[in-house]
């Protein structure tokens, strides 16, 4: 089967909803109600088979290489675009966003409307809030750090889902994040200098993308390897030591 994705307009009417208050009950069953003549088929994607069955709220890192290898054929256009990720939010995968994401299934979230454009909805397209959202941060998280030349393709990206922020909060408040050579040149670093990092590995880590976000101020990232990103890290080696 073509993967379905919600048509534009829909997905504005839904976000209108949900301000307006009137479809935040539908986040409350267990089945989300829409509108099946706002979908199109998207004729080069395929609808992954058994994906919701994969997935494991429990363990984001296994999560995202079963999306990202779900939709391994995913263009970066493709991967950017909302109409998809809103629909597999709110059909094909909904039964995993309640039970990964569930204060509005179960009333516990005291501002319901915030915690769904949160969780279900892209606010827009830029790399800072795919690295959010509930599904494509999990996507592009994955193809930033997947490394095909390595024994261990993922073996970086388990590094990235060391904490939960560092995908999401970290890389994702940053241009830097859109730069798979500087991603993989931070994991590699990370990687290389494993007893550095075995305390306060938050406040590393957002020291060492600050740090280089702030060279990306006046050099043009895109066209350095990750190589670069090590040896611009391997200067400042005291100072991630003194933190």
């Amino acid at each position: 089967m073509k993967q379905n994705i919600f048509r534009t307009r829909y997905v504005k009417k839904l976000k209108k909803d949900v301000l307006s208050g009137v479809i935040v009950r539908h986040y409350k069953s267990k089945e989300f109600v829409y509108d099946r003549k706002e979908v199109l088929s998207v004729q080069n994607i395929i609808t992954p088979k058994g994906l919701l069955s994969s997935l494991d709220v429990k363990n984001d890192y296994k999560t995202a290489i079963a999306i990202y290898e779900a939709y391994s054929d995913l263009e970066p256009i493709q991967a950017s675009d909302e109409r998809l990720w809103s629909y597999l939010t709110h059909v094909d995968l909904y039964p995993y966003m309640i039970e990964r994401w569930p204060e509005v299934y179960n009333g516990t979230t005291t501002n319901p409307t915030k915690y769904i454009f949160d969780h279900w909805f892209l606010s827009s397209s830029a790399q800072s809030n795919l690295l959010r959202h509930a599904l494509s941060s999990l996507w592009w998280s994955v193809h930033l750090s997947v490394d095909e030349e390595r024994t261990n393709k993922y073996e970086l990206t388990e590094i990235l889902f060391r904490q939960l922020d560092f995908p999401t909060r970290t890389l994702g408040t940053y241009k830097l994040g859109r730069h798979k050579e500087a991603v993989l040149g931070i994991l590699e670093f990370i990687q290389e200098n494993e007893d550095l990092f075995k305390s306060k590995f938050e406040t590393k880590t957002r020291f060492v993308t600050k740090h280089l976000n702030v060279i990306g101020g006046v050099k043009p990232l895109s066209y350095f390897k990750r190589n670069y990103f090590k040896s611009e890290l391997a200067k400042v080696l005291d100072s991630i030591l003194a933190i």
